[in-house]
Protein backbone atom coordinates (compact mmCIF):
# COMPACT_ATOMS: atom_id res chain seq x y z
CA UNK A 1 0.00 0.00 0.00
CA UNK A 2 1.50 3.30 -1.07
CA UNK A 3 1.71 6.06 1.55
CA UNK A 4 -0.74 8.97 1.44
CA UNK A 5 0.64 12.45 0.76
CA UNK A 6 0.16 13.28 4.45
CA UNK A 7 2.68 10.56 5.35
CA UNK A 8 5.43 11.89 3.05
CA UNK A 9 8.10 14.23 4.42
CA UNK A 10 10.34 16.30 2.13
CA UNK A 11 13.76 16.87 3.80
CA UNK A 12 15.56 20.21 3.57
CA UNK A 13 19.30 20.03 4.31
CA UNK A 14 21.71 22.92 4.72
CA UNK A 15 25.27 23.11 5.94
CA UNK A 16 27.33 26.23 6.57
CA UNK A 17 29.17 25.00 9.64
CA UNK A 18 28.45 22.14 12.00
CA UNK A 19 26.33 19.10 11.13
CA UNK A 20 26.93 17.70 7.62
CA UNK A 21 24.06 17.39 5.17
CA UNK A 22 24.60 13.62 5.18
CA UNK A 23 24.17 13.43 8.93
CA UNK A 24 21.12 15.71 8.77
CA UNK A 25 19.52 13.40 6.21
CA UNK A 26 20.34 10.35 8.32
CA UNK A 27 18.76 11.97 11.41
CA UNK A 28 15.65 13.03 9.48
CA UNK A 29 15.38 9.53 8.04
CA UNK A 30 15.44 7.96 11.50
CA UNK A 31 12.95 10.50 12.86
CA UNK A 32 10.65 9.83 9.89
CA UNK A 33 10.85 6.08 10.51
CA UNK A 34 9.87 6.62 14.14
CA UNK A 35 6.82 8.61 13.04
CA UNK A 36 5.86 6.09 10.34
CA UNK A 37 6.65 8.57 7.57
CA UNK A 38 8.15 8.10 4.11
CA UNK A 39 10.84 10.33 2.60
CA UNK A 40 9.83 12.31 -0.45
CA UNK A 41 11.73 14.93 -2.45
CA UNK A 42 15.03 16.07 -0.90
CA UNK A 43 16.25 19.67 -1.07
CA UNK A 44 19.87 20.48 -0.15
CA UNK A 45 22.02 23.62 0.01
CA UNK A 46 25.50 22.43 1.09
CA UNK A 47 27.98 25.16 2.05
CA UNK A 48 25.36 27.93 2.14
CA UNK A 49 24.78 30.44 4.89
CA UNK A 50 21.21 31.21 5.93
CA UNK A 51 21.91 34.47 7.78
CA UNK A 52 20.94 37.93 6.57
CA UNK A 53 24.65 38.52 5.92
CA UNK A 54 24.89 35.71 3.37
CA UNK A 55 26.72 36.33 0.09
CA UNK A 56 25.05 33.65 -2.03
CA UNK A 57 21.43 32.70 -2.43
CA UNK A 58 20.13 29.25 -1.52
CA UNK A 59 18.84 27.73 -4.75
CA UNK A 60 17.19 24.67 -3.20
CA UNK A 61 15.54 26.71 -0.44
CA UNK A 62 13.90 28.79 -3.18
CA UNK A 63 12.86 25.54 -4.89
CA UNK A 64 11.40 24.30 -1.59
CA UNK A 65 9.33 27.48 -1.25
CA UNK A 66 7.98 26.96 -4.79
CA UNK A 67 7.24 23.32 -3.93
CA UNK A 68 5.21 24.40 -0.89
CA UNK A 69 3.40 27.09 -2.87
CA UNK A 70 2.43 24.51 -5.52
CA UNK A 71 0.39 22.57 -2.95
CA UNK A 72 2.33 19.34 -3.56
CA UNK A 73 4.06 19.43 -0.16
CA UNK A 74 2.36 18.28 3.04
CA UNK A 75 5.35 18.07 5.39
CA UNK A 76 9.00 19.14 5.42
CA UNK A 77 11.81 17.73 7.52
CA UNK A 78 14.72 19.71 9.01
CA UNK A 79 17.36 18.79 11.56
CA UNK A 80 16.86 22.02 13.53
CA UNK A 81 15.30 25.44 12.98
CA UNK A 82 18.63 27.08 12.10
CA UNK A 83 18.89 24.75 9.08
CA UNK A 84 15.81 26.48 7.71
CA UNK A 85 17.00 30.05 8.22
CA UNK A 86 18.97 32.34 10.51
CA UNK A 87 17.27 35.38 9.00
CA UNK A 88 14.34 36.16 11.30
CA UNK A 89 12.30 37.94 8.62
CA UNK A 90 12.78 35.08 6.17
CA UNK A 91 12.01 32.43 8.81
CA UNK A 92 8.82 34.20 9.92
CA UNK A 93 7.63 34.45 6.33
CA UNK A 94 8.46 30.79 5.78
CA UNK A 95 6.41 29.75 8.83
CA UNK A 96 3.49 31.88 7.61
CA UNK A 97 3.66 30.14 4.23
CA UNK A 98 3.71 26.69 5.82
CA UNK A 99 0.75 27.60 8.04
CA UNK A 100 -1.25 28.94 5.09
CA UNK A 101 -0.51 25.82 3.03
CA UNK A 102 -1.15 23.48 6.00
CA UNK A 103 2.40 22.12 5.76
CA UNK A 104 3.70 20.47 8.92
CA UNK A 105 7.37 20.58 9.97
CA UNK A 106 9.32 17.60 11.31
CA UNK A 107 12.33 18.70 13.40
CA UNK A 108 14.51 15.64 13.91
CA UNK A 109 16.49 16.98 16.88
CA UNK A 110 13.17 17.68 18.66
CA UNK A 111 11.79 14.24 17.71
CA UNK A 112 8.39 15.74 16.93
CA UNK A 113 6.19 17.12 14.19
CA UNK A 114 4.93 20.71 14.43
CA UNK A 115 1.52 21.77 13.12
CA UNK A 116 1.67 25.55 12.68
CA UNK A 117 -2.10 25.86 12.89
CA UNK A 118 -1.59 25.24 16.61
CA UNK A 119 -0.52 28.44 18.37
CA UNK A 120 1.94 26.70 20.71
CA UNK A 121 3.66 24.90 17.81
CA UNK A 122 3.91 28.14 15.84
CA UNK A 123 5.28 29.99 18.90
CA UNK A 124 7.87 27.27 19.56
CA UNK A 125 9.34 27.53 16.05
CA UNK A 126 9.21 31.34 16.12
CA UNK A 127 11.28 31.25 19.32
CA UNK A 128 13.73 28.85 17.68
CA UNK A 129 14.08 31.30 14.80
CA UNK A 130 14.77 34.19 17.19
CA UNK A 131 17.52 32.17 18.87
CA UNK A 132 19.08 31.18 15.52
CA UNK A 133 19.03 34.78 14.25
CA UNK A 134 20.51 36.04 17.52
CA UNK A 135 23.42 33.60 17.26
CA UNK A 136 24.05 34.79 13.70
CA UNK A 137 24.05 38.43 14.80
CA UNK A 138 26.47 37.67 17.65
CA UNK A 139 28.89 36.01 15.23
CA UNK A 140 28.67 38.90 12.75
CA UNK A 141 29.22 41.37 15.59
CA UNK A 142 32.36 39.55 16.74
CA UNK A 143 33.75 39.51 13.19
CA UNK A 144 33.12 43.24 12.70
CA UNK A 145 34.57 44.01 16.10
CA UNK A 146 37.73 42.09 15.24
CA UNK A 147 38.13 44.01 11.98
CA UNK A 148 37.56 47.35 13.70
CA UNK A 149 40.08 46.48 16.40
CA UNK A 150 42.66 45.50 13.77
CA UNK A 151 42.07 48.86 12.08
CA UNK A 152 42.38 50.74 15.37
CA UNK A 153 45.59 48.86 16.12
CA UNK A 154 46.95 49.84 12.71
CA UNK A 155 47.47 46.23 11.64
CA UNK A 156 47.33 45.30 7.94
CA UNK A 157 44.40 43.42 6.44
CA UNK A 158 43.57 41.84 3.12
CA UNK A 159 46.01 41.09 0.33
CA UNK A 160 49.64 42.05 0.65
CA UNK A 161 50.29 45.29 -1.24
CA UNK A 162 53.14 45.60 -3.72
CA UNK A 163 56.19 46.96 -1.90
CA UNK A 164 55.75 45.06 1.38
CA UNK A 165 56.53 41.72 2.98
CA UNK A 166 54.90 40.28 6.11
CA UNK A 167 56.55 38.20 8.82
CA UNK A 168 54.86 35.65 11.06
CA UNK A 169 55.85 33.72 14.18
CA UNK A 170 56.02 29.92 14.46
CA UNK A 171 52.29 29.75 15.29
CA UNK A 172 51.36 31.67 12.13
CA UNK A 173 50.45 34.88 13.97
CA UNK A 174 51.25 38.18 12.24
CA UNK A 175 54.39 39.90 13.54
CA UNK A 176 55.25 42.81 11.24
CA UNK A 177 54.85 44.38 7.79
CA UNK A 178 58.19 45.47 6.35
CA UNK A 179 59.52 47.06 3.14
CA UNK A 180 60.15 44.58 0.33
CA UNK A 181 63.87 44.84 -0.48
CA UNK A 182 63.27 45.02 -4.26
CA UNK A 183 59.73 46.38 -4.62
CA UNK A 184 59.79 49.21 -2.04
CA UNK A 185 62.43 51.21 -3.97
CA UNK A 186 60.29 50.84 -7.13
CA UNK A 187 57.29 52.33 -5.31
CA UNK A 188 59.41 55.23 -4.05
CA UNK A 189 60.66 55.84 -7.59
CA UNK A 190 57.15 55.87 -9.06
CA UNK A 191 55.97 58.33 -6.41
CA UNK A 192 58.92 60.63 -7.05
CA UNK A 193 58.48 60.61 -10.84
CA UNK A 194 54.74 61.32 -10.63
CA UNK A 195 55.38 64.18 -8.17
CA UNK A 196 57.83 65.59 -10.72
CA UNK A 197 55.12 65.54 -13.40
CA UNK A 198 56.14 62.52 -15.47
CA UNK A 199 53.39 60.73 -17.42
CA UNK A 200 52.10 57.39 -16.12
CA UNK A 201 52.55 55.59 -19.43
CA UNK A 202 56.16 56.77 -19.64
CA UNK A 203 56.90 55.43 -16.14
CA UNK A 204 55.26 52.10 -17.01
CA UNK A 205 57.18 51.78 -20.27
CA UNK A 206 60.49 52.52 -18.55
CA UNK A 207 59.89 49.94 -15.80
CA UNK A 208 58.98 47.30 -18.38
CA UNK A 209 62.07 48.10 -20.46
CA UNK A 210 64.23 47.56 -17.35
CA UNK A 211 62.64 44.18 -16.71
CA UNK A 212 60.75 45.36 -13.60
CA UNK A 213 57.35 43.69 -13.50
CA UNK A 214 54.44 43.66 -11.10
CA UNK A 215 54.44 41.09 -8.30
CA UNK A 216 52.72 38.46 -10.45
CA UNK A 217 55.04 38.99 -13.42
CA UNK A 218 52.61 41.11 -15.44
CA UNK A 219 53.89 44.22 -17.22
CA UNK A 220 53.21 47.68 -15.84
CA UNK A 221 50.64 49.95 -17.47
CA UNK A 222 49.75 53.54 -16.68
CA UNK A 223 46.50 52.76 -14.78
CA UNK A 224 48.32 50.11 -12.73
CA UNK A 225 51.04 52.58 -11.75
CA UNK A 226 48.32 55.00 -10.61
CA UNK A 227 46.41 52.39 -8.62
CA UNK A 228 49.59 51.21 -6.91
CA UNK A 229 50.91 54.63 -5.95
CA UNK A 230 47.62 55.84 -4.45
CA UNK A 231 47.71 53.35 -1.56
CA UNK A 232 47.96 55.27 1.78
CA UNK A 233 49.77 52.22 3.19
CA UNK A 234 52.96 53.55 1.58
CA UNK A 235 52.98 56.52 3.97
CA UNK A 236 52.19 54.37 7.00
CA UNK A 237 48.45 55.04 7.15
CA UNK A 238 45.72 52.47 7.90
CA UNK A 239 42.51 52.57 5.86
CA UNK A 240 39.24 50.94 6.98
CA UNK A 241 36.05 51.06 4.90
CA UNK A 242 37.70 53.64 2.68
CA UNK A 243 38.51 56.00 5.57
CA UNK A 244 41.93 56.86 6.97
CA UNK A 245 41.76 55.66 10.59
CA UNK A 246 45.24 56.63 11.71
CA UNK A 247 48.84 55.55 11.85
CA UNK A 248 49.65 51.98 10.85
CA UNK A 249 52.03 49.68 12.71
CA UNK A 250 54.54 49.85 9.86
CA UNK A 251 56.80 52.71 8.81
CA UNK A 252 56.33 54.70 5.56
CA UNK A 253 58.30 53.34 2.62
CA UNK A 254 58.14 56.57 0.56
CA UNK A 255 58.67 60.25 1.27
CA UNK A 256 55.38 61.45 2.79
CA UNK A 257 55.43 64.96 1.28
CA UNK A 258 56.33 63.56 -2.12
CA UNK A 259 53.45 61.06 -1.92
CA UNK A 260 50.95 63.82 -1.14
CA UNK A 261 52.17 65.81 -4.15
CA UNK A 262 51.77 62.73 -6.35
CA UNK A 263 48.30 62.06 -4.92
CA UNK A 264 47.18 65.63 -5.62
CA UNK A 265 48.26 65.24 -9.25
CA UNK A 266 46.57 61.87 -9.71
CA UNK A 267 43.30 62.85 -8.03
CA UNK A 268 42.87 66.21 -9.74
CA UNK A 269 39.26 66.26 -11.06
CA UNK A 270 40.33 67.40 -14.52
CA UNK A 271 42.82 64.56 -14.89
CA UNK A 272 41.84 61.62 -17.10
CA UNK A 273 43.51 58.30 -16.27
CA UNK A 274 42.76 56.76 -19.67
CA UNK A 275 41.88 57.84 -23.17
CA UNK A 276 38.93 56.03 -24.72
CA UNK A 277 38.42 55.92 -28.46
CA UNK A 278 35.04 56.80 -29.88
CA UNK A 279 34.53 53.19 -30.96
CA UNK A 280 34.39 51.94 -27.37
CA UNK A 281 30.86 51.12 -26.26
CA UNK A 282 29.72 51.28 -22.66
CA UNK A 283 30.91 47.82 -21.65
CA UNK A 284 29.64 48.00 -18.05
CA UNK A 285 25.97 48.24 -18.97
CA UNK A 286 23.89 45.82 -16.86
CA UNK A 287 26.97 44.78 -14.84
CA UNK A 288 26.96 46.89 -11.62
CA UNK A 289 24.20 46.22 -9.09
CA UNK A 290 22.37 49.25 -7.69
CA UNK A 291 23.36 49.93 -4.09
CA UNK A 292 20.23 52.00 -3.60
CA UNK A 293 17.34 49.65 -4.35
CA UNK A 294 19.73 46.59 -4.28
CA UNK A 295 17.72 44.83 -6.99
CA UNK A 296 18.30 46.76 -10.21
CA UNK A 297 21.33 46.94 -12.50
CA UNK A 298 22.95 50.06 -13.92
CA UNK A 299 22.55 50.55 -17.67
CA UNK A 300 24.10 53.14 -19.99
CA UNK A 301 21.84 56.08 -20.84
CA UNK A 302 22.65 58.88 -23.29
CA UNK A 303 21.42 62.34 -22.36
CA UNK A 304 20.60 63.12 -26.00
CA UNK A 305 19.93 66.71 -27.02
CA UNK A 306 20.84 68.04 -23.58
CA UNK A 307 24.50 67.56 -24.42
CA UNK A 308 25.18 66.08 -21.01
CA UNK A 309 27.58 63.12 -20.90
CA UNK A 310 26.35 59.55 -21.05
CA UNK A 311 25.80 58.04 -17.64
CA UNK A 312 24.93 54.71 -16.04
CA UNK A 313 21.61 54.71 -14.19
CA UNK A 314 19.66 52.04 -12.33
CA UNK A 315 17.10 50.51 -14.66
CA UNK A 316 14.81 49.68 -11.73
CA UNK A 317 14.66 52.74 -9.45
CA UNK A 318 16.53 55.33 -11.59
CA UNK A 319 17.70 56.81 -8.29
CA UNK A 320 21.37 55.87 -8.60
CA UNK A 321 23.40 57.18 -11.53
CA UNK A 322 27.04 57.87 -12.30
CA UNK A 323 29.14 59.37 -15.10
CA UNK A 324 29.82 56.50 -17.51
CA UNK A 325 33.39 57.38 -18.46
CA UNK A 326 34.57 57.92 -14.89
CA UNK A 327 33.05 54.63 -13.71
CA UNK A 328 34.64 52.76 -16.63
CA UNK A 329 38.03 54.31 -15.89
CA UNK A 330 37.95 53.27 -12.26
CA UNK A 331 36.63 49.75 -12.88
CA UNK A 332 39.31 49.30 -15.54
CA UNK A 333 41.95 50.15 -12.94
CA UNK A 334 40.42 47.65 -10.52
CA UNK A 335 40.27 44.80 -13.02
CA UNK A 336 43.77 45.32 -14.39
CA UNK A 337 45.12 45.69 -10.88
CA UNK A 338 43.49 42.42 -9.86
CA UNK A 339 44.84 40.62 -12.92
CA UNK A 340 48.33 41.83 -12.01
CA UNK A 341 48.24 40.33 -8.50
CA UNK A 342 50.43 37.26 -7.82
CA UNK A 343 47.40 35.13 -6.98
CA UNK A 344 45.28 36.26 -9.94
CA UNK A 345 43.60 33.31 -11.57
CA UNK A 346 46.00 30.91 -9.89
CA UNK A 347 43.78 28.04 -11.00
CA UNK A 348 44.94 28.64 -14.59
CA UNK A 349 48.40 27.40 -13.72
CA UNK A 350 48.95 23.80 -14.87
CA UNK A 351 50.28 20.95 -12.74
CA UNK A 352 50.69 22.37 -9.23
CA UNK A 353 47.27 24.03 -9.23
CA UNK A 354 46.06 25.46 -5.87
CA UNK A 355 42.42 24.92 -6.82
CA UNK A 356 43.14 21.34 -7.86
CA UNK A 357 44.95 20.75 -4.56
CA UNK A 358 41.90 22.07 -2.72
CA UNK A 359 39.67 19.70 -4.70
CA UNK A 360 41.98 16.83 -3.78
CA UNK A 361 41.73 17.81 -0.11
CA UNK A 362 37.94 17.77 -0.48
CA UNK A 363 38.10 14.21 -1.82
CA UNK A 364 40.18 13.16 1.18
CA UNK A 365 37.81 14.81 3.66
CA UNK A 366 34.75 13.22 2.06
CA UNK A 367 36.34 9.77 2.19
CA UNK A 368 37.28 10.30 5.84
CA UNK A 369 33.70 11.36 6.59
CA UNK A 370 32.38 8.21 4.91
CA UNK A 371 34.72 6.08 7.03
CA UNK A 372 33.41 7.82 10.17
CA UNK A 373 29.84 6.90 9.23
CA UNK A 374 30.90 3.29 8.61
CA UNK A 375 32.43 3.27 12.11
CA UNK A 376 29.20 4.68 13.61
CA UNK A 377 27.19 1.96 11.88
CA UNK A 378 29.51 -0.76 13.19
CA UNK A 379 28.88 0.26 16.82
CA UNK A 380 25.14 0.73 16.30
CA UNK A 381 24.96 4.54 16.40
CA UNK A 382 23.70 4.69 12.80
CA UNK A 383 20.96 2.46 11.39
CA UNK A 384 21.40 0.40 8.24
CA UNK A 385 18.92 2.60 6.41
CA UNK A 386 20.60 5.76 7.65
CA UNK A 387 23.97 4.43 6.48
CA UNK A 388 22.55 3.61 3.05
CA UNK A 389 21.26 7.17 2.66
CA UNK A 390 24.54 8.69 3.85
CA UNK A 391 26.65 6.38 1.70
CA UNK A 392 24.72 7.13 -1.48
CA UNK A 393 25.08 10.88 -0.98
CA UNK A 394 28.75 10.79 -0.05
CA UNK A 395 29.76 8.48 -2.89
CA UNK A 396 28.16 10.91 -5.35
CA UNK A 397 29.97 13.84 -3.70
CA UNK A 398 33.28 11.95 -3.84
CA UNK A 399 32.85 11.24 -7.55
CA UNK A 400 32.08 14.90 -8.23
CA UNK A 401 35.07 16.10 -6.18
CA UNK A 402 37.39 13.65 -7.94
CA UNK A 403 36.20 15.07 -11.25
CA UNK A 404 36.99 18.60 -10.07
CA UNK A 405 40.41 17.49 -8.91
CA UNK A 406 41.21 16.21 -12.39
CA UNK A 407 40.26 19.50 -13.99
CA UNK A 408 39.04 22.46 -11.99
CA UNK A 409 36.10 24.10 -13.74
CA UNK A 410 36.70 27.77 -14.55
CA UNK A 411 34.60 30.42 -16.27
CA UNK A 412 34.90 29.71 -19.98
CA UNK A 413 36.30 33.17 -20.73
CA UNK A 414 39.15 32.72 -18.24
CA UNK A 415 40.05 29.13 -18.96
CA UNK A 416 43.69 28.63 -20.01
CA UNK A 417 44.30 32.39 -20.38
CA UNK A 418 47.43 34.04 -18.98
CA UNK A 419 46.43 37.13 -16.92
CA UNK A 420 49.47 39.00 -18.27
CA UNK A 421 48.13 38.52 -21.82
CA UNK A 422 44.74 39.87 -20.78
CA UNK A 423 46.42 43.02 -19.42
CA UNK A 424 48.46 43.42 -22.59
CA UNK A 425 45.45 43.02 -24.90
CA UNK A 426 43.06 45.12 -22.81
CA UNK A 427 43.49 48.44 -24.73
CA UNK A 428 42.33 46.83 -27.99
CA UNK A 429 40.00 44.24 -26.48
CA UNK A 430 36.38 44.15 -27.64
CA UNK A 431 33.87 45.65 -25.24
CA UNK A 432 32.12 42.28 -24.91
CA UNK A 433 35.34 40.60 -23.77
CA UNK A 434 36.06 43.34 -21.22
CA UNK A 435 32.58 42.82 -19.87
CA UNK A 436 33.08 39.06 -19.47
CA UNK A 437 36.38 39.44 -17.61
CA UNK A 438 34.94 42.13 -15.36
CA UNK A 439 31.89 40.05 -14.43
CA UNK A 440 34.10 37.03 -13.72
CA UNK A 441 36.48 38.92 -11.43
CA UNK A 442 34.42 41.42 -9.46
CA UNK A 443 30.87 41.82 -8.13
CA UNK A 444 30.24 45.54 -8.68
CA UNK A 445 27.86 47.54 -6.50
CA UNK A 446 27.43 51.29 -7.10
CA UNK A 447 25.91 53.18 -4.19
CA UNK A 448 24.10 56.54 -4.17
CA UNK A 449 26.18 59.72 -4.47
CA UNK A 450 27.91 60.63 -1.21
CA UNK A 451 28.87 64.17 -2.16
CA UNK A 452 28.18 66.62 -4.97
CA UNK A 453 30.78 68.01 -7.30
CA UNK A 454 33.07 67.01 -10.18
CA UNK A 455 35.13 63.86 -10.27
CA UNK A 456 34.30 60.28 -9.36
CA UNK A 457 33.89 59.30 -5.71
CA UNK A 458 35.30 55.79 -5.54
CA UNK A 459 33.69 55.27 -2.12
CA UNK A 460 30.47 54.60 -4.00
CA UNK A 461 31.93 51.18 -4.88
CA UNK A 462 32.77 50.32 -1.24
CA UNK A 463 30.25 47.44 -1.13
CA UNK A 464 31.71 45.78 -4.23
CA UNK A 465 33.86 42.70 -3.74
CA UNK A 466 36.16 40.40 -5.66
CA UNK A 467 34.36 37.25 -6.77
CA UNK A 468 34.46 34.73 -3.94
CA UNK A 469 35.89 37.23 -1.43
CA UNK A 470 34.12 37.67 1.92
CA UNK A 471 35.52 41.22 2.32
CA UNK A 472 34.32 44.25 0.40
CA UNK A 473 36.60 46.60 -1.54
CA UNK A 474 35.95 49.15 1.20
CA UNK A 475 37.19 46.73 3.83
CA UNK A 476 40.28 46.08 1.71
CA UNK A 477 40.92 49.83 1.56
CA UNK A 478 40.76 49.86 -2.25
CA UNK A 479 38.08 52.56 -2.43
Amino acid sequence: MSPSSDDVVDPYLRKSKGMSVERQLADITEAADAEGLTLGRTFADPDRSASRHRRREREDFAALVEHIQSGDCRMIGIAEASRGSRDLTEWSGFLDLCRAQKVRILVSTHERVYDLRRRRDWRALVDEGVDAADESEKLSERVRSGKRQAARDGKPAGRLAYGFIRTYDVTGQFVAQLPHPEQAPVVAEMVRRIAEGEALHAIAADLNARGITMAGGAPWRGPLVRQTVLRPAYIGRRVHHGEDVGDATWEPIVDVDEWHRAEAILRHPNRRSTTRGSALTHWLTNVPRCGGCTTGRLVAKTQGASGRPTRYACGACNGVFVHAGRLEDFVQELVLGRLAQPDALAALQPADDPAAREAERTVTKLKERLEEHYAEARVGRLSARGLAVVEAGLLADIAAAESRARRVVLPAALRDVDPAQVIEKWPTMAAKSRRVYTMALVELVVGPAIRRGPGFDRRRLAESRWTGDSMTLGEHGLV
